[in-house]
């Protein structure tokens, strides 16, 4: 088969060929800059806790967790 065989395209079939390239570049550039849900503002941080007054030593900041620092005592071997 020659190159001749098959017809070339209409000038409106290359220019809505070429419009639909455009259009879908765009919307693929467009979706990759553009961030899910809408735009937001910044998050507004949680209140943080209180600081501790003399007498307390738990939830607030400055106190004291209980901590684990030794490890578990092995299991004893079974028949020993």
């Amino acid at each position: 088969m020659s190159a001749d065989a098959f017809p070339g395209f209409s000038r409106r079939r290359k220019l809505l060929i070429g419009l639909l390239a455009v259009t879908t570049a765009l919307t693929v550039v467009w979706m990759l800059l553009e961030r899910p849900g809408g735009v937001h503002g910044p998050r507004a941080l949680p209140a943080s806790p209180p600081p501790c007054t003399a007498a307390q030593t738990q939830d607030c900041v400055g106190g004291r967790t209980a901590v684990i620092l030794s490890a578990p005592a092995p299991a004893s071997a079974p028949g020993r």
